[in-house]
């Protein structure tokens, strides 16, 4: 096993106690057996906002793959503040 440590809000480590009382198992199995859960369910087990930042990036990742930028193209903050590329008019 690896250790790690995590940092819970007040609330869940109340209510990891007592679940670890209710149940007689360790707090630290309570914690893998949750992970577990999360790691084999997918996302469709997590809560509603979560679930939707999940689907948000994933279809992000499926654009990104089909959007390819034109070759030798580089970002350059200047042409940001020009009218020319950005409107198709003059400098300023």
């Amino acid at each position: 096993m690896v250790r790690k440590q995590l940092y819970l809000r007040e609330d869940q480590e109340q209510e990891l106690k007592l679940k670890a009382r209710e149940t007689g198992l360790s707090e630290a199995e309570l914690v893998r057996l949750a992970l577990d859960r999360l790691l084999h369910e997918g996302t469709a087990s997590l809560p509603g906002h979560v679930q939707a930042l999940a689907t948000f990036l994933e279809q992000a990742r499926k654009i990104s793959q089909q959007h390819r930028l034109p070759e030798g193209w580089r970002f350059e903050r200047e042409a940001l503040y020009t009218r020319e590329s950005r409107w198709g008019g003059g400098e300023g």
